[in-house]
């Protein structure tokens, strides 16, 4: 298991990452760091203002206790995609900010489903069900894209 100092520098690598990857107007500058109850990160749009983004690792337990276990070999292990659940929990969580709040779902290495299984997989518990977050990103090994988007896309500005 990752310490929470860990996980927090890890996150902010995943996050300017994604910054890069979607080409979103955010001040790489701005990123910062927050504790709960608060969202994970909070960082300035150019032209929307302050986001507040909670990001949430799309990973299977079995496979990142066995990655976190440098003494053993691995030949075979099961695994099976623990994407829905872990939205679904992600989804009964309250974040205290006055700042519009935003997921990033991102894999990093502990999940073996591929990027364009996760993403229909996951998308319709967001287009289906009322959340705090205005938009869902996703961030794998080969994609970004939104899942999930309340604001007209004239607002979007990637550019």
């Amino acid at each position: 298991m990752r310490s929470e100092d860990t996980k927090g520098i890890r996150e902010l690598e995943i996050f300017q990452d994604f910054i890069k990857r979607s080409a979103l107007r955010i001040d790489p500058d701005s990123v910062e760091k927050r504790k709960p109850p608060e969202p994970d990160i909070l960082c300035k749009h150019f032209d929307e203002g302050t986001i507040a983004f909670e990001l949430v690792e799309l990973c299977d337990p079995t496979l990142a206790v066995l990655l976190n276990n440098t003494s053993l070999e691995l030949e075979f292990v099961y695994t099976s995609d623990p994407s829905v659940n872990i939205i679904r929990r992600k989804r009964t969580k309250l974040y205290q900010t006055e700042h519009p709040i935003e997921l990033l779902c991102y894999t990093d290495g502990r999940i073996v489903t591929p990027d364009d299984v996760i993403t229909p997989t996951i998308r319709p518990y967001f287009e289906c069900n009322a959340s705090e977050f205005r938009r869902v990103w996703f961030r794998g090994d080969s994609t970004v894209e939104i899942i999930y988007d309340e604001l007209p896309s004239k607002s979007l500005n990637t550019d």
